[in-house]
Order: C-alpha cells, then sequence, then structure tokens
C-alpha cells in the first residue's frame, strides 16, 4: 500500500532545514510523515487520496504537482476552503481543526508529495536499457555487455540514490569509453529514468536478499555539501555562489527524486568538463551525500520568494478583507483587527488560523453577499507581508 511505504520510507529521514523567509527563521518538522498522519486523522483522506489511496471527492493530491512554495499551498488550500466547508457540511463531516505545527507538517508533506517517485514501469525500463545503449557496456540478468561492470548489483539497492550516485561517481570513465566505441551519451526524459531504475532493481541477480534503504536525504546536509563540494563554485542559489551553470532558484525541481536524478545525469558530462577545465577536482559521493544535495536543491523554493507589503495592502483592499476586519485600527469591526494579533507571525500560523475560522468566514460572507476571496501567485505572501509589517 502506498500510503504505508511512504511512512517507512519517511521515517528514516531527518529533514530538518532552516529557512529564511521573508526575513524570520522556519523549520520543516524533523519527520515529514507527521503531515501524513494529520492527513489521515484529520478526515482529509476521505475526500483526498494520495496516489489512489483514499477517498475520491476532492483531486488526488498525490497526482497534483504541488509547484509552490509553503505559503503558496497555503493560498491554495485557502481557495478551496469555502467549497470544503460547503461539501463537509452537505456529508456531515465535521470541519477539522489544527493546532501547535500541524498545518505546517502537513504543508510539509504536501511539499514533499512529488518528491517521492511513483512506481515505475519494469518492462518499459528494459526497452529503454537496450534503446539508451546501456546493454552495450552493461549486463544484467545476465544479458548484456562486458565493457563496463555488471549491473546486478545495483538490484539489492531500494533507493534510486544509490544508482545515481555510482553513475555519477563514475561519469568520466563511462562517458570517455562510450565515446571511444561511438555509443551516444544516453539522455533521460520524463520518466523514463525511473522506469530504468525499475528494470535494475527487479532484473538484476546480486544474489542478496536483503534490500538496502536510504534515507530520502537531509537538506541541511546537503546545503553543506553544496559548498563543501564545490557546486557553488559554478551554481548560486538566490545570489550566492558562481555564474558559470544555472542559479538553481532559478530552477523548478518539482519533480521526483529519480527524475532530479536523471537531470543531473543529463548534464554531468558537461559538468565533468567545465570542472575539469577548471581544474576543480569533481566530487565523489559516499553513503546518503547525494540524497542530502538532492534533497537540499528541493528544498530551495520551500521559503518562496518575500512579500511586498504595499502590494498586500492593495489586496487586503481588492479582496474585501477590509470589510471585515481592520490594520491597526483601519478598515472593519465584524472580525478582529489582525494588525494586533498574535497569530500574525508566521505564514502558516496565518494559515492555520483563517483554516479553522473558515466555516464561520463563510457564512458572514454569504450574509452580506461578498465573494469568496482567492489568492494567486505570490499575492498570499504579499497579504502576510502587510499584516506581519508593524
Amino acid at each position: 500500500m502506498m500510503i504505508r511505504i511512504f511512512v517507512i520510507i519517511l521515517i528514516t529521514s531527518f529533514l530538518r532545514i532552516e529557512i529564511a523567509c521573508a526575513g524570520e527563521l522556519y523549520s520543516l518538522p524533523d519527520d515529514p510523515s507527521k503531515g501524513q498522519e494529520i492527513f489521515i486523522k484529520k478526515g482529509c483522506i476521505q475526500c483526498h487520496s494520495i496516489r489512489g489511496e483514499g477517498g475520491n471527492i476532492g483531486p488526488d493530491l498525490g497526482r497534483k504537482v504541488f509547484n509552490l512554495s509553503l505559503i503558496q499551498i497555503a493560498g491554495e488550500i485557502w481557495n478551496h476552503c469555502s467549497i470544503m466547508s460547503q461539501k463537509m457540511e452537505e456529508l456531515k463531516i465535521p470541519w477539522p481543526k489544527f493546532e501547535g505545527n500541524e498545518m505546517a507538517e502537513l504543508i510539509a508533506f504536501l511539499y514533499y508529495l512529488n518528491y517521492f517517485d511513483e512506481p515505475g514501469d519494469a518492462a518499459a525500463g528494459k526497452d529503454i536499457f537496450s534503446d539508451k545503449g546501456c546493454i552495450k557496456c552493461h549486463s544484467i540478468g545476465g544479458e548484456g555487455g562486458k565493457v563496463g561492470p555488471s549491473l546486478d548489483q545495483l538490484s539489492q539497492y531500494a533507493s534510486p540514490v544509490f544508482i545515481v550516485q555510482s553513475m555519477w561517481n563514475h561519469c568520466k570513465e563511462m562517458v570517455s569509453r562510450m565515446r571511444e566505441r561511438g555509443v551516444e551519451v544516453p539522455a533521460f526524459r520524463n520518466h523514463e529514468v525511473v522506469d530504468l531504475f525499475a528494470y535494475i532493481r527487479t532484473a538484476g541477480k546480486s544474489g542478496k536478499v536483503e534490500r538496502v534503504y536510504s534515507s530520502p536525504g537531509n537538506p541541511k546536509n546537503g546545503e553543506r555539501l553544496f559548498v563543501s563540494r564545490n557546486c557553488i563554485k559554478c551554481h548560486s542559489v538566490n545570489g550566492e555562489g558562481g555564474s558559470i551553470a544555472p542559479n538553481l532558484a532559478k530552477v523548478e525541481f518539482q519533480y521526483s527524486l529519480t527524475q532530479i536524478a536523471g537531470i543531473m545525469w543529463n548534464h554531468l558530462s558537461k559538468m565533468w568538463e567545465k570542472m575539469e577545465e577548471m581544474k576543480i577536482p569533481p566530487p565523489v559521493f559516499s553513503g546518503d551525500e547525494m540524497a542530502d544535495v538532492i534533497a537540499y536543491m528541493y528544498s530551495i523554493h520551500y521559503s518562496g520568494e518575500p512579500g511586498d507589503a504595499a502590494r498586500g495592502k492593495e489586496l487586503f483592499s481588492s479582496k474585501g478583507c477590509m470589510r471585515c476586519h481592520a490594520v491597526r485600527g483601519e478598515g472593519g469591526d465584524i472580525g478582529p483587527d489582525l494588525g494586533t494579533s498574535e497569530w500574525v507571525k508566521s505564514p502558516v500560523i496565518t494559515a492555520q488560523v483563517m483554516w479553522n475560522h473558515a466555516p464561520i468566514m463563510a457564512a458572514k460572507m454569504k450574509e452580506t453577499n461578498l465573494p469568496w476571496p482567492k489568492f494567486e501567485g505570490n499575492e498570499m505572501a504579499d497579504l502576510f507581508e502587510y499584516l506581519k509589517t508593524r
């Protein structure tokens, strides 16, 4: 069952990372699987499923790409509060309330959903192994070439990161051999690398029964490795680092872990050539280090871009918030003054309080014929920046 597998994978991870968001410090929870527990405990699973497991009233969140920051995901949740409130009232499902860090944990769970792979298609992977020319140099299950090592030993690894790490560490030799033999260096697109690794894990005959598992990666360790292994000499993140290679803050990493690995492979030969030209020793990874670096790259967009307080003030008026709420005495008096409320401490706490009061707000807005406000793009971040500016 997908959800049980997800818990097993996540329970091994240590995804503590401090992130500067709108000038303040926020952290992902130590165990993102808590967000899954909340997803079940609060009844979200009655209406939503995760890759086919759960309800079918709302969309399958495991098949939705949350290519969004923390606060943008909070905005997406808010946008659907009114519809969800009506549906839950119709189905006589109680509106769940969030306390403490529960909303933060739920959002972290949603943010990382697409990081973990759906099962690959081993049959399609076998075709890719042949079509991409891998079979010319490598054998697996007794079939293939003898130029490179047999890939049977890789079948024991449950995590694709081990395979990627091995490919990275041997890239220079592999590319050199392929060019000598006139074999085109393969590139992987979309789901191809996921299918290829599924084939390697099922077709290999390693002789070992026990699977070797890896944590999904610790982004804080990955950040340190990104610097110590010289990645930052070529790549920059939010203005810090080199300019030879793309600024990773401008690259969307909302792919699965294996798809990110495939993208890295596609650029490996050029990266190694550039490092040789710059006399930078190419990094070698061991243990969970590659997983940590990929987890760090995936986390870069979690904090999102800072909001614009001036734009947030305009939104507070144009979205109708001002009809019911004031900010430091300016605005309506139906709801609390949001400029002096203690819950305007972080975007997640703000989202949590907004969620908890959504049914009451929906009823009051219906009485006064006010439309339910929707937030697009970075608008929720702009609104939060305005509310917290005192």
